[in-house]
């Protein structure tokens, strides 16, 4: 891949329908049948992504290349039970990561991952479990 570096930053609710779609195209790689319509899909990922992304909760750390996403990574933060004597931060848990093919092998999965790794720490964050 040549030309400008995609931009990572983070997902907002108006991002919603490119994240559902690198989702399906995530599952469309692995699985030769697609288990349902992606409008379907994409309405059920709706669902469930803009509460989501309207959270404290959830992160979804994103590559942007020509106005399109190429690539993200889901973070949930999960609040860890007190410990004595301690103030025990959340634990950062990565899921669903995901570079387009045409942007693999280039270094954009590490910048996303460093990303990440760069706010969970400003967020107090104890560990990220991949």
């Amino acid at each position: 891949m040549s030309g400008p570096q995609p931009s990572i930053g983070f997902a907002t609710v108006d991002d919603i329908p490119e994240l559902a779609r690198l989702r399906w195209e995530l599952y469309a790689e692995q699985d030769s049948e697609p288990a349902e319509p992606f409008e379907g899909y994409a309405e059920r990922f709706a669902r469930f992504a803009r509460p989501a992304l309207a959270s404290e909760d959830w992160r979804a750390c994103i590559a942007r290349a020509d106005g399109r996403l190429v690539g993200a990574i889901w973070l949930r933060t999960v609040p860890r039970v007190p410990v004595p004597g301690k103030r025990a931060g959340p634990i950062g848990y990565l899921t669903n990561v995901y570079v387009a093919p045409e942007h693999r092998n280039a270094g954009l999965g590490g910048r996303m991952l460093d990303r990440v790794e760069a706010w969970s720490r400003e967020a107090g964050h104890s560990q990220v479990i991949v």
